[in-house]
Parts: structure tokens; sequence; C-alpha cells
């Protein structure tokens, strides 16, 4: 999913798309344009960036096994 234009504006702090991509290019977070020329940042780069763990469960179970 895409970073809201609320949420550009926050790390940013510009309104203007065209003021939003330079800070982004300067900052090196990879961006792509939309037709109207608004930036689209993935939300899960910035929380990689960031250092946010994601706590999604993998699937793997505890070995009970081994408290008998």
């Amino acid at each position: 999913m895409f970073m809201s234009h609320q949420e550009l504006i926050e790390l940013t702090d510009f309104k203007a798309p065209h003021a939003q991509c330079r800070w982004l290019t300067e900052h090196d977070y990879p961006f792509d344009k939309s037709a109207s020329g608004k930036p689209k940042v993935l939300k899960s780069y910035l929380e990689q960036r960031l250092g946010y763990q994601n706590s999604i469960v993998t699937g793997q179970q505890p070995d009970f096994s081994a408290i008998l």
C-alpha cells in the first residue's frame, strides 16, 4: 500500500508534489509518480527504513514436546 497525501506531507513537510519528489530524491527514498505527477511511496519501505519490526506470524508453532 502507498503512503497517503497527508502522510507524505508529514514525512517531507511539503504540500506540493514537485517539492515532495525533490525531497524524496534528496533523501534517497524510492518512489514512482502517478499520472498527475504525485509521488507514490510504499508504506512497507518507509517502515523498513525507519526500523519498524513487523509482527506477522510466520506459521511456526512452539515445540511443546520439550516440556514433557
